[in-house]
């Protein structure tokens, strides 16, 4: 059967507030597809044979950014190289990083589920865009990727009191008052990395790092869009790397936040296809705002094309 094939994962923020979520998910696709929760990778990789299996031409993934990347890789694993389904994100996390970067329909996955299979029935063509995808070490598959100061951000971020946008805005807040002041918090957060960085087979060259950072979307949340070239091209992804401090990463940000180059000197800007990256010591690093554990390494490139369900149909 064609139809929507969705997955929830119980565990994102905004799925926990709605402990029905899944039942009133699937009585609104009814017949025109089923709806699974899975939140570890054997669930995944099960669901996602069964998605297979009765040809789902819709995923629909409703959780946070990370469960988006974690699903994905799972469901590319199982479809190897047979195209992927159209891919609807559906909002449930604390940040929606993702959702609002490829410019997926806005509200809560209720509504906009109710509407898309409204107008499946109806026999209306649902708009899509083409997203590319980064392949992370040969088998992930996400949107983001990045090392240093974004990890320390993420760590302190899912350490932090207040979550989502909120806690996000006061969180940089403090990190910028702190580097202006020279404070603890800004050292704690930094997290410089030694490494080697190959970009196309070109050196990086820098030799230690406080920003490591690769995407396909422009935005990393709050409006600030450090990689404004991340969807210029398929087949290709912006890098950013480099020793920036962070006073200078402070001053940066009003033209980060418009989506410019920050015409640092410091700073390593390229389109690229291909990036290894090799650290002096085992470092952690983030997939789509989930931290991985430290690894001596990692290689990036652009993975599949995905269609995207774009916002204007769930208006």
């Amino acid at each position: 059967m064609s139809g929507f094939g969705i997955v929830v994962n119980p565990q994102a923020g905004g799925n926990r507030r709605v402990a029905d979520r899944t039942e009133r998910l699937a009585t609104l696709v009814g017949n025109d597809g089923v709806v699974r929760e899975a939140d570890r990778l054997e669930q995944l990789v099960e669901v996602a044979r069964e998605f297979r299996d009765r040809g789902i031409d819709i995923l629909g993934l409703c959780g946070g950014d990370g469960s988006f990347f974690r699903a994905l890789s799972a469901v590319a694993e199982v479809y190897g190289p047979d195209p992927l389904p159209v891919f609807l994100p559906l909002r449930a996390g604390t940040m929606n990083t993702v959702a609002r970067g490829v410019g997926a329909p806005r509200g809560r996955p209720e509504r906009v589920v109710e509407r898309l299979v409204g107008q499946r029935r109806r026999g209306e063509a649902l708009p899509t865009s083409a997203r590319q995808l980064l392949r992370v070490n040969g088998t992930l598959l996400g949107f983001m990727v990045g090392a240093g100061v974004i990890v320390g951000f993420l760590q302190a971020y899912y350490g932090g009191r207040v979550q989502g946008p909120v806690g996000a805005a006061q969180l940089l807040a403090k990190l910028a008052m702190s580097a202006l002041n020279g404070g603890r918090f800004v050292k704690a957060v930094f997290d410089w990395v030694d490494a080697d960085v190959r970009c196309d087979g070109d050196r990086v060259p820098f030799g230690r790092f406080s920003v490591i950072y690769a995407s396909t979307i422009k935005d990393i949340g709050l409006g600030f869009r450090p990689t404004y070239r991340a969807s210029d091209e398929l087949g290709r992804f912006h890098l950013l790397a480099g020793p920036l401090g962070a006073v200078e990463t402070v001053r940066c940000l009003p033209r980060i936040h418009r989506g410019l180059p920050t015409e640092s000197s410091r700073l390593y800007d390229r389109v690229a296809r291909r990036v290894v990256v090799e650290f002096r010591q085992p470092k952690p690093y983030m997939i789509d705002g989930d931290v991985m554990n430290p690894v001596s390494g990692f290689g990036i490139e652009a993975g599949p094309v995905l269609q995207v369900v774009t916002e204007n149909v769930a208006r």
